[in-house]
């Protein structure tokens, strides 16, 4: 074979990997839904579907935030919200559009509310789904809203965090709030849900002794954590939660008489 037949060859096989558009980005995890069981939803394992597919998806565009970005905070009506479902809306109405693939992995069906933000309802469907996120589709839609993170971080490592002591859904949204809120953390991802437990994988630049002492340290009024166990990579708290006091309300004064 002669240089210069060589020399096409290899510029033919080059144009052709050049035509082959690269594979997407992906990241595949698993995700916990939950949907309140109400007489208007006819079928609350698609909406506990649809619920962890939203969530994975929120969950991958977060840890492309920029370090520095405070997440806004809840809306006074809506204080159990989960912490990155401010991003979920922006991302659009559809999750399915920035995945792959998805399946349900676990039903674990009807159960006696206790993760569902809406305290009026009495029974959730929960489900554990495996989500493959398309990261470059997310990229794109973070890039134009402004919000995707351009500068390069250290590396990350996952921890696993047991918590334990859940008496409703409002202690475990202030710890994923809390823990998001840390400027090391990228995602705080829930993969598992039972009564008074919750398992959540944070991805961050600090070990599990660090991570549990931020929450510690950061743990909003009411919230107290307590190290039950600990390695590298997994820890295991105990949450104890006492709702604050309200205010205390000062009566109107009475008008004296005579001025009116």
């Amino acid at each position: 074979m002669s240089a210069r037949t060589a020399a096409a060859l290899a510029s033919l096989v080059w144009l052709a990997l050049a035509a082959v558009p690269a594979a997407a980005q992906e990241q595949k995890g698993q995700s916990v839904g939950v949907a309140p069981i109400t007489k208007d939803d006819p079928s609350p394992r698609d909406s506990a579907l649809r619920a962890a597919v939203r969530t994975a998806v929120a969950d991958a565009a977060a840890a492309m935030l920029p370090a520095n970005h405070a997440p806004p905070a809840p809306a006074p009506d809506r204080p159990d919200q989960e912490p990155n479902a401010w991003l979920a809306e922006k991302l659009g109405a559809d999750p399915f559009v920035y995945v792959t693939r998805f399946r349900i992995v676990e039903d674990r069906g009807r159960r006696p509310a206790m993760f569902s933000a809406d305290r009026s309802v009495e029974f959730e469907y929960v489900v554990v789904a495996e989500v493959n996120v398309d990261l470059d589709a997310v990229r794109a839609k973070m890039e134009k809203l402004g919000l995707a993170e351009r500068s390069a971080r250290g590396p990350s490592r996952e921890v696993t965090l047991v918590v334990e002591g859940l008496t409703s859904y409002k202690p475990l949204a202030l710890v994923r709030e809390t823990l998001a809120r840390d400027r090391g953390v990228r995602s705080v991802r829930p993969v598992e849900f039972t009564p008074g437990r919750a398992v959540l994988a944070v991805d961050s630049d600090q070990d599990a002794a660090g991570l549990v002492a931020a929450l510690t340290r950061r743990a909003p009024e009411g919230l107290s954590v307590v190290m039950v166990d600990q390695a590298p990579t997994r820890a295991t708290v105990r949450i104890g939660w006492q709702p604050p006091a309200p205010p205390p309300t000062v009566p109107p004064t009475a008008a004296k008489p005579g001025t009116d």
